[in-house]
């Protein structure tokens, strides 16, 4: 082989290289779930809410073994995300604590995640979280935003997780549970108009302190994309736009379904079935801008496997639930569909393949900055952001063979 042969050769095996490296590199998949009392069975004394869920309780009588059989239950599901290879971030909704999130990632084989999680003042003492693929993203820090309503009743917290990939960019994550419409829409209106501007006034902050951030907002809103808190309140666009994307706005990736009558939770009534598009996953024009989307290019799933569905009757092709009617035991998954987004990430792709972007980021004017909104509950363990390392000694150390599986992680 000549020298020129093997230039060749070795080119082209440089360029396969990267192909190969990079072929599942580029994307990165984000999912939703309210999983739907995710309770473990030891009783919690600063929590009553936690006493339906208790091996005394004569309603649910929730003992070890059903807890274990929903554990397993949801860990199928989303093992399954994304054609089997799981989620890289999924915010979670209704869980009691911590320890049941730990439990479950336990029965998740393959993949490391870290937890994101803060105890909210929920009468229920149900919680948000967030997982995230540690392959892809380490923790830079979290809060939480504490919804005020009326006549102080608390509802669940916003919770906002900062990430980084290995690319160095970061991505705000914020999960949110917005108050039921239990006791009637009209009733309980005012509590999600009252959570949706929180989550402006901390979603307007991140744009003041970075104006092209990259923002996934997530969770169980208990409205439509169409609703006055979503459309008018948050101000939230619906997607695809045919005006491109403006970088400090929102983006809802489930309008396009939702007004297809499409919906991850179902009520039925009369022996028809009712779907409500209450979890989203809304994206910041300066992410969609950044991940190359394209109106044919990115899919929005309601993942609805065969093995999750009611087989017959008037619930046919509703989720089956752990319960129905709290007091029929059923041993299913979650009355909530998880919902998922994959988004491709220009970062990771040769700068030479990329051509220029025949859209640029909008810029819109400078507004006058709203009352800025302080974290109520800064978690213990923030990340601080990674330091440049210091120039190793002639022999470096041995690298640990992988981190401890809840342990921030540092590159």
């Amino acid at each position: 082989m000549n020298k020129a042969t093997a230039l060749l050769f070795l080119a082209g095996l440089f360029a396969a290289s990267w192909a190969a490296a990079n072929e599942t590199a580029p994307a990165f998949y984000v999912a939703n779930w309210n999983v739907e009392n995710l309770y473990d069975t030891v009783d919690d004394p600063d929590n009553e809410g936690d006493d339906e869920f208790l091996p005394g309780n004569p309603v649910t009588r929730w003992t070890p073994a059903r807890y274990e059989t929903k554990l397993d239950n949801l860990a199928r599901v989303i093992q399954g995300m994304n054609g089997g290879n799981g989620p890289d971030i999924l915010g979670i909704e209704e869980v009691e604590n911590a320890d049941v999130v730990r439990d479950l990632l336990d029965k998740l084989a393959g993949k490391s995640y870290g937890i994101v999680h803060v105890d909210s003042p929920d009468p229920r003492g149900i919680d948000t979280a967030l997982i995230f693929n540690r392959a892809h993203f380490s923790l830079l820090e979290s809060h939480t935003y504490e919804i005020e309503l009326k006549w102080r009743h608390t509802t669940r917290d916003i919770l906002h997780a900062v990430l980084e990939d290995r690319d160095g960019q970061k991505l705000h994550a914020l999960v949110n549970h917005w108050p039921s419409r239990g006791g009637g829409i009209e009733v309980t209106e005012a509590n999600r108009i009252e959570a949706a501007r929180t989550l402006s006034r901390a979603v307007e902050g991140i744009f003041r302190r970075e104006p092209a951030a990259r923002v996934v907002v997530l969770g169980d809103f208990n409205d439509e994309p169409t609703s006055r808190s979503i459309r008018t309140v948050l101000d939230v666009k619906p997607y695809p736009s045919q005006e491109g994307y403006v970088a400090d706005k929102l983006y809802n990736l489930a309008s396009r379904k939702s007004s297809k009558g499409q919906g991850s939770l179902a009520h039925s009534f009369r022996g028809d079935i009712e779907w409500r598009m209450y979890d989203q996953i809304m994206a910041s024009g300066a992410l969609l801008q950044s991940a190359d989307i394209e109106e044919d290019e990115i899919s929005f799933w309601i993942d609805k496997p065969e093995y999750m569905q009611e087989k017959k009757g008037e619930d046919k092709g509703s989720p089956v639930p752990t319960f129905e009617d709290r007091d029929d035991y059923l041993g299913g998954y979650s009355d909530h569909y998880p919902v998922g987004a994959r988004f491709v990430h220009l970062a990771a792709q040769a700068p030479a393949a990329k051509a220029p972007a025949e859209k640029p980021i909008a810029r819109v004017p400078a507004k006058k900055p709203p009352a800025p909104i302080a974290p109520s509950k800064p978690m213990a363990d923030v990340q601080e952001k990674k330091a440049k390392m210091p120039t190793p000694p002639a022999k470096a150390p041995a690298v640990p063979a992988s981190p401890p599986l809840y342990a921030p992680v540092v590159w």
